[in-house]
């Protein structure tokens, strides 16, 4: 009796220290975010220094994140956003995310520029 006792509190401890961990990450982390990413791996050196727009406000511009990783994000509420890029001579062709619970966290875009009659930029 007394060594199952003692398996049972091991794994409550367990179960209790793993519970602080988490409550802790969750604490220390700002919670859950929000996140549009933005690839411009196709276009890579054309769209570096573009200028992203959500919700029609200029957030910042696209930056190479290390040597070779074409991808930035950028912080949002939960919500429906318009997402646009634009670069010296190209529009951007506006896209639709959603964000917040079933639809997610993070929304990932492929930037690419097409060089059709007018130079636009495309969210994929």
């Amino acid at each position: 009796m007394a060594d199952g006792l003692r398996s049972l509190r091991w794994r409550g401890a367990v179960g209790f220290v793993g519970l602080g961990l988490v409550l802790a990450w969750l604490w220390m982390s700002g919670g859950t975010r929000h996140l549009i990413q933005i690839d411009y791996s196709w276009a890579r050196e054309m769209l570096d220094s573009a200028e992203v727009q959500i919700d029609g406000e200029v957030v910042g511009v696209l930056q190479r994140y290390g040597r070779s990783n074409f991808v930035t994000g950028f912080e949002v509420e939960a919500g429906e956003h318009v997402v646009s890029v634009s670069v010296d001579g190209c529009t951007g062709l506006p896209d639709t995310a959603r964000l917040g619970g079933s639809y997610g966290r993070r929304v990932t875009f492929m930037a690419d520029v097409d060089d059709g009659y007018d130079c636009r930029v495309i969210l994929r």
